[in-house]
């Protein structure tokens, strides 16, 4: 049984490691703009970096790591499948965030924390896990021009829609959550 075990880690060593990076990289993001009082240095790093609680701005939490390992496993493994396989995961990720969220939140006044992050930890590693597995197929250099072309426009709606809220669920900034960050 330990020798199974340990060769089942070994094989599959790279999606431990990738996943374990970017569920801490997405929790660290949330915490970088706490406790900046210079609204310009927040604003700035509102591009990156969760500024309040909106639901929207977290997505920023799995967006960005999500497109890092994609961009970083391309340039190490030498493969560039890697991108849109991490690209596809990243908006799988946040689709079954958005949809959790959704879900819960619609019997409940507020967020809850601890199904906040529940959520966003199953929604990583399920997005990993696709992305992983995506990297794998051809299709993925095939179409790697337009894996690119998707992750700049979804970086650019991510952008975007920091500095010009929507309306709706995803947008309303939950204050009953400790850690409130800046108003916009």
């Amino acid at each position: 049984m330990k020798e199974k075990c340990l060769a089942w880690l070994k094989k599959n060593k790279l999606q431990i490691i990738t996943m374990t990076i970017i569920i801490v990289a997405g929790t660290l993001m949330h915490f970088v703009t706490t406790y900046i009082e210079n609204e310009t240095v927040v604003n700035i790093l509102g591009v990156i970096f969760p500024v309040n609680e909106c639901s929207w701005e977290h997505m920023k939490m799995i967006w960005y790591p999500f497109l890092v390992a994609g961009i970083v496993l391309s340039l190490i493994k030498k493969d560039k499948k890697y991108f849109g396989g991490f690209v596809v995961g990243g908006l799988f990720s946040i689709a079954l965030t958005v949809a959790g969220f959704a879900f819960y939140q619609s019997f409940s006044i507020t967020s809850v924390l601890a199904l906040d992050i529940i959520l966003f930890i199953v929604c990583m590693v399920a997005g990993g896990l696709l992305a992983f597995h995506l990297s794998k197929n051809e299709m993925m250099n095939k179409y790697f021009v337009c894996f690119i072309i998707l992750a700049v426009l979804v970086t650019a709606l991510i952008i975007t829609l920091t500095y010009v809220h929507g309306e709706g669920f995803l947008f309303q900034d939950n204050e009953s959550l400790d850690g409130h960050h800046h108003e916009h």
